[in-house]
């Protein structure tokens, strides 16, 4: 019994790690939707958290090797499971970028605030700070691994109860809330005609992306059919309650007006401990963030790369993208990564507002994950049917129907967040037909690229560790 709470512990915090930090970082945008983020998070825990989670924790023991790459391939193929593997690390690239300009923004606040508007100093964080968590990376994993845990604790999980229990004693002190609590339909319900609540809601969903990773973990427990619902449900509980506090307690603090996309977290911050009295906090709270907003960045940085290179070794990738150095690293795709987020990174000096720029990046990194789930949502209803023989420790339960069930509603979910992500932001003075056009030729681009290069790929490609292992499974 020990033992399997402690796996369901183990598997909990995995998955609300990941979200409080994403949460934290999207925590000014879910205040801006008031008293809807209340609805707008049991969704996001309804249609994404959860079915994520349990889809992928069959496909991850049905078959175990590669991730999504080896899921969608099983279904659909080669070209689509590369097609998949690729949406999974392009999404990143976008994803990452956006949370580096978080670090800078978070960063400012400890120099000087007005710093987080200046997309120049932007600009020159993000390259400063994803080169070294690059360079980093290439000592291995243990070294990121010591960075992430201590990111973790001081950068994550302190700011963030920080953040609650200051909101709390704010509130119970009787001080006057910024954020509307009537009780009425058109304050707590979202409404499909309000856009601009329509587009926030895609920070709900990208607090929690990339669940489908921790489902490796379903492998490594004992009685997994039990152990991972419970954990499951465990984490989208406290998620679900961690991340509604956090988001009120900004909007407790700050008038929807004020609210900045980027230096809100810090802004609530800042006015708590000015109406506290602890005004030299603000500063040290602005370290932490921008700490363990790096350090997450520092361990993310690889993961991604691991799926892509695992494509790349079976014959997907030109042999110079498949070179790792003595620690295992993908040095070279390390280096690709980094030149095409400094890239990107160049995006910020091309809009007037920082503001813009960083809810271009999410909803561009929404929109290709939302394809990558299509694909794997459709990957695990087919081998339901196509290989039924497989044996998966984990199955979701209620046989055919309840895969349908479950992972219908998760791509009906991407398909809604994919339709959203062409909705402009309310900021910034781009045109609904530019923004778009910037959506639409960003998709393409990303989608088109990997089916380029598997019709371009050679059989010299696949590397001898593929092959072996290709040759001895025929035989």
């Amino acid at each position: 019994m020990t033992e399997t709470k402690h796996q369901i512990g183990v598997i909990t915090l995995t998955l609300i790690t990941a979200a409080l930090f994403l949460t934290l970082r999207n925590m000014p945008m879910m205040a801006q939707t008031g008293m809807k983020m209340v609805v707008f998070n049991a969704i996001t825990i309804v249609v994404y958290l959860i079915p994520v989670a349990l889809v992928s924790a069959e496909l991850a023991t049905g078959w175990p090797k590669n991730g999504v790459f080896h899921w969608v391939e099983a279904a659909f193929g080669s070209r689509a499971g590369f097609l998949a593997v690729w949406l999974q690390w392009a999404q990143s690239i976008f994803g990452i970028t956006s949370i580096v300009a978080y670090v800078a923004a978070s960063l400012a606040y400890a120099l000087d605030p007005a710093l987080g508007a200046n997309k120049y100093f932007i600009v020159a964080v993000i390259l400063v700070v994803y080169w070294g968590a690059t360079l980093a990376n290439f000592h291995g994993s243990k070294s990121s691994g010591i960075i992430s845990s201590v990111a973790v604790s001081i950068g994550v999980l302190l700011p963030t109860t920080v953040l609650i229990i200051l909101g709390l004693a704010y509130a119970r002190s009787g001080n006057p809330l910024q954020i509307d609590t009537a009780l009425t339909l058109k304050n707590w319900v979202p409404s499909i005609s309000e856009t601009g609540n329509l587009t926030l809601f895609l920070s709900f969903i990208f607090g929690f992306v990339g669940v489908e990773v921790s489902a490796s973990h379903a492998r490594e427990v004992k009685n997994v059919h039990r152990t991972y619902p419970l954990a499951v449900f465990s984490a989208a509980f406290i998620g679900f309650v961690l991340t509604l506090l956090g988001g009120l307690a900004v909007a407790a603090i700050l008038p929807v007006a004020s609210i900045d996309q980027i230096n809100g977290a810090m802004q609530a911050f800042s006015a708590f401990f000015e109406h506290f009295g602890l005004v030299w906090l603000t500063p040290i709270a602005a370290v932490l963030v921008a700490l363990g907003a790096a350090g997450q960045v520092s361990t993310w940085i690889v993961g991604p790369v691991k799926g892509i290179l695992a494509a790349g070794q079976a014959g997907y990738l030109p042999t110079w993208a498949q070179k790792v150095n003595g620690k295992g690293v993908p040095t070279n795709l390390l280096i690709v990564q980094a030149l095409l987020i400094s890239l990107i990174a160049m995006s910020f000096l091309l809009v007037d507002d920082v503001n813009t720029a960083f809810l271009i990046l999410t909803s561009i990194a929404v929109l290709i994950y939302s394809l990558m789930y299509v694909l794997m949502y459709a990957a695990a209803i087919r081998l339901r049917y196509t290989h039924p023989e497989v044996p998966r420790a984990y199955r979701v339960p209620g046989g055919n129907a309840g895969m349908w069930i479950t992972a219908g509603l998760g791509l009906l979910a991407a398909l809604a967040c994919f339709a959203i992500g062409f909705i402009p932001p309310a900021v910034g003075a781009l045109s609904t037909l530019s923004f778009e056009l910037m959506m639409a030729i960003g998709v393409l681009l990303v989608s088109s690229a990997p089916l380029l290069i598997y019709a371009a790929r050679r059989p010299g490609w696949v590397s001898k560790g593929a092959l072996q292992a290709t040759t001895k499974e025929e035989s």
